[in-house]
């Protein structure tokens, strides 16, 4: 357990700077974004829904910018390791277990994404203190709302699909986000060791990752809570083989 707590450290070593930068600036985002969509609000103006706002100031498109930083960030921190003084060569002649490599590559991102998210809805919350201060500068209380930023977040479906409260939805969500994970790592190990057969999955879990969300934010979908469970389970199942197979690949060392 020693040995994998500094590979982790280690692993965070290599993306934790980059990391931080990418939470920084999307709080920045959120602040500076939300408060140029207000700048032409007053007493007169048509007040949106916060929610409304926040997707305006195209803030949900900035955090799927960052999220593909940060996937760029971890696949050079991969590909890292195939060079320098640490390549994954040499890590592989530790005394350690070649999975708990795998691990420790895997925790180390799934601490960062966590950081991005918890970023995100400190933005969201920051956001909506800057929307709820420029009212109350000129409404003496008439346009403001009691429990808003509960309410912002349970109607916003972008916040619904990122912090689902629904088990189903949390299901989904978790789903999505474990196949995305594993399956660039496994991505990365199929080319690294000349198994492109290994990327057959790829195309099935992309249909069913477009059609758990298309379902989440469109209700026009007419799909069953059996089927989203369904399709969430068939993920996690693709997730189970990325990770049975990746480590198949390290443990007999047949990378290129």
């Amino acid at each position: 357990m020693r040995a994998f707590y500094r590979l982790l450290n280690y692993e965070l070593g290599e993306l934790l700077r980059g990391v931080l930068l990418l939470c920084a600036a999307l709080i920045a985002a959120s602040w500076l974004l939300v408060r140029n969509e207000l700048k032409h609000y007053n007493s007169q103006a048509v007040h949106e829904r916060f929610e409304d706002v926040y997707r305006a100031s195209g803030m949900p498109i900035v955090f799927l910018l960052c999220m593909l930083v940060l996937l760029v960030l971890w696949a050079k921190s991969i590909y890292s390791a195939y060079w320098g003084s640490k390549s994954i060569y040499t890590l592989l002649t530790l005394p350690v277990k070649r999975a708990a490599l795998y691990w420790s590559k895997l925790c180390a991102f799934g601490i960062s994404l966590m950081l991005l998210l918890s970023s995100q809805l400190a933005g969201f919350v920051l956001a909506y203190r800057v929307m709820d201060n420029k009212i109350a500068g000129y409404s003496e209380g008439q346009f403001e709302m009691s429990n808003g930023l509960f309410l912002a977040f349970i109607r916003s479906d972008f916040m619904r699909l990122l912090w689902s409260y629904d088990p189903v939805n949390l299901l989904s969500t978790a789903s999505i986000v474990i196949v995305i994970t594993t399956g660039l790592y496994y991505g990365v190990i199929c080319e690294r060791s000349k198994r492109k057969w290994g990327w057959v999955l790829f195309p099935i879990a992309i249909w069913l990752m477009i059609v758990v969300i298309s379902a989440r934010l469109n209700p026009v979908y007419d799909y069953h809570t059996l089927q989203i469970v369904s399709y969430s389970a068939v993920l996690l199942a693709i997730s189970a083989i990325f990770i049975w197979h990746s480590i198949h690949v390290l443990k007999k060392g047949a990378i290129a």
